[in-house]
């Protein structure tokens, strides 16, 4: 049974500080008490709807992964039919993500804040091998990314990912199992005929791990947009020179790079492959980045923003390369307010500045 709770937007907002902070420690297949089920839950004064919902609810075959989806609409906006998927970063969780997943609903989106199998740093098993003259895989970031995409193998010796517990699967059971349970929620307009996601009406988005997901989705399908945050860091620096050598599958494909934005901190550990990786797809043929808080929208319609902000926890590593989103660490102003929030509402498409 689906248990409500209705609250003050204050007060949900000191909740979500809280559990930004304690998911840093907390293991991702962490799982509820199984007296909990799947919850709702209305943020009345700003007409927000929370659902939180298990993994094994949606499909009892995923076994790997199992923090909660979170899950956010505003009913009373209009004019913005499309769903944002957000994937977060290795050994993160959506409940870390929940200031930009409330944003993203004002804007009128759609949003899920999708687990997925991230236990495994792609950057960690990869760095080094996208060198072409080098005894070492090409691809194995592509194929590492790919399997946790589709489930399908994908010859990486770093992960092993079923079809249940790729991020097709997830997505394509969540959005039945929203369907099935909130059918005046619109859920099924980004549902094929055949069940699968449809594409073309969803943007995809991440951090960091999740960032070259939503990269990677986005040169294989047609997508509505891709917002990346602290990624893809995918790169490789030559031993002898420390020439940057990025992975051959970061490039523009289906979705044009008119479509891609990005956000980074300029303190990031990771910040020489984020920015190398940027250029390879092409995006500042619109500008060079732009820093968010010392501009504004429309940032000289650029699609790569920058931030050199203080994050909340300081900027010892790994915190700059958390702050561009995570609750706990993005900085906030005196009011709670997210510093970056016009430029995530930017990145996200908010009209008139934020573009198709």
């Amino acid at each position: 049974m689906l248990r409500v709770r209705h609250y003050a937007l204050a007060a949900a907002l000191i909740a979500f500080a809280l559990v930004g902070c304690r998911d840093a420690a907390a293991p991702n297949d962490a799982a509820r008490s199984p007296s909990a089920g799947p919850r709702t839950t209305h943020a009345t004064e700003a007409t927000l709807v929370r659902h939180i919902v298990p993994p094994k609810e949606t499909d009892p075959e995923i076994t790997l992964g199992l923090s909660d989806h979170y899950v956010w609409l505003d009913p009373t906006v209009r004019g913005n039919p499309k769903l944002l998927v957000f994937m977060p970063g290795t050994n993160n969780v959506p409940a870390s993500w929940q200031l930009l997943g409330q944003e993203a609903a004002r804007l009128g989106y759609h949003v899920i804040g999708l687990m997925y199998q991230n236990d495994v740093e792609v950057v960690g098993k990869c760095g080094g091998t996208a060198d072409p003259s080098s005894n070492e895989d090409a691809e194995c970031s592509r194929k590492m990314r790919l399997e946790i995409l589709d489930g399908q193998d994908h010859d990486s010796p770093f992960v092993t990912v079923t079809l249940a517990n790729s991020i097709d699967n997830r997505l394509t059971k969540l959005l039945a199992y929203l369907d099935r349970e909130f059918p005046e929620e619109g859920w099924s307009r980004f549902l094929e005929e055949d069940g699968t996601p449809k594409w073309s009406q969803i943007a995809v988005s991440g951090q960091s791990q999740g960032a070259g997901q939503a990269a990677l989705i986005g040169t294989i399908r047609q997508v509505d947009r891709v917002v990346m945050f602290s990624g893809p860091p995918d790169m490789y620096l030559k031993p002898l020179n420390g020439e940057v050598v990025i992975d051959p599958w970061i490039s523009i494909g289906k979705t044009p790079a008119s479509k891609y934005f990005a956000l980074f901190h300029n303190r990031d550990h990771l910040v020489v492959g984020i920015r190398a990786n940027l250029t390879a797809l092409d995006m500042e043929r619109f500008g060079p980045p732009v820093q968010a808080e010392l501009s504004a929208p429309p940032y000289r319609g650029a699609h790569i923003l920058f931030s050199d902000l203080r994050p909340t926890l300081g900027y010892v590593r790994p915190n700059p390369h958390q702050s561009t989103a995570r609750d706990n660490n993005t900085p906030l102003g005196p009011d709670g307010a997210p510093l970056l929030r016009d430029a995530w509402r930017y990145l996200l498409g908010e009209p008139p500045h934020g573009g198709p």
